[in-house]
């Protein structure tokens, strides 16, 4: 009989210390990414869980996953650990995959060029070079999309892709009537422009269309840096405006042949959706806002005062 109570309360003191070991949280300072390769062991994840110090040992992690049959469950992947952990919650998180995702964030105004840059974030695979895939300026959409490591580049502008086609078809079908537009392409041409104007995006784009009705060049700075691309240093000078290049909307009528960056939602629906006004001209007030004006004379008054005297 007191062999028996003996051992009842040798394996009441043992459960109480295992549990007491399964749900000690060791103190993490500072966060980590904990990479579980594919394919990994019990005594393999026990082992990484040891080395980053989430574990005082890792045969009470691999007995634990072994007594609680989840030692098959675990998943392979990305975990980011910010906070103190044990045995119970670590291997909650592997065995519900509570992955770790990864940002990658394609921001308005983005030429093509910048945004194949990012193929080579990290965890991402660039894929790019083994898939046959168009890549045209303009046709993403601007937005945080969330990967996890190991997907590939084209599958995440696959995603901007589609989204953009979504939106972009669905401004399209409520666009305001007599514009100067033949299809949505050409909208995101004058969009893109818009994107790099200015906040006034309504205004501007009234401007614009005015001026493209009228058969007078749209003289948008930014279509002249997009046609400098890697020659532009920061300044436009008067030689700039002359460069030859169907992009370059001081010299060439008409909308440039395509979108000089990625847009916004709203600067498409501005294009689609302009305010309509008498202006013809703009210039920037230096504060953000421009100077908007119907007539030449008033504009090279404004040009006068914000520009030229402000230097």
């Amino acid at each position: 009989m007191k062999n028996f109570k003996f051992i009842s309360i040798s394996l009441i003191f043992f459960a109480v210390f295992s549990l007491t070991l399964v749900h000690f949280k060791v103190y993490k300072e500072s966060s980590v990414i904990l990479d579980i390769p594919e394919g990994s062991s019990i005594s393999l994840i026990s082992k990484i869980l040891f080395e980053e110090g989430l574990i005082l040992n890792p045969v009470l992690f691999k007995t634990y996953a072994r007594l609680s049959l989840s030692d098959k469950k675990l998943q392979a992947g990305e975990y980011f650990i910010d906070s103190s952990q044990s045995v119970y919650t670590l291997n909650k998180k592997l065995v519900d995959g509570d992955f770790y995702y990864r940002r990658l964030t394609l921001l308005p105004g983005s030429t093509l060029k910048t945004i194949l840059n990012l193929a080579h974030s990290s965890s991402l695979v660039n894929d790019l070079d083994t898939i046959d895939i168009t890549l045209e300026e303009g046709i993403f959409y601007p937005d945080t999309y969330y990967y996890l490591k190991g997907e590939t580049f084209s599958s995440i502008l696959f995603q901007s892709h589609m989204r953009w086609k979504e939106i972009s078809n669905k401004l399209w079908e409520s666009r305001d009537d007599d514009l100067p537009y033949a299809n949505i392409m050409e909208a995101t041409t004058m969009a893109s422009i818009i994107e790099k104007e200015g906040v006034e995006k309504e205004t501007i784009a009234g401007v614009f269309v005015n001026r493209l009705k009228l058969n007078m060049k749209l003289q948008s700075d930014p279509t002249v840096i997009y046609a400098l691309g890697d020659n532009f240093d920061g300044d436009i000078k008067r030689k700039d405006l002359r460069i030859n290049s169907p992009y370059n909307t001081y010299r060439y009528r008409g909308l440039p042949p395509g979108p000089i960056s990625i847009v916004s939602e709203d600067s498409l629906r501005a294009a689609l959706r302009p305010k309509k006004t008498d202006y013809l001209y703009f210039v920037s007030m230096g504060n953000g806002f421009h100077k908007f004006s119907k007539n030449l004379i008033d504009h090279n008054k404004a040009v006068l005062e914000y520009q030229i005297n402000e230097r």
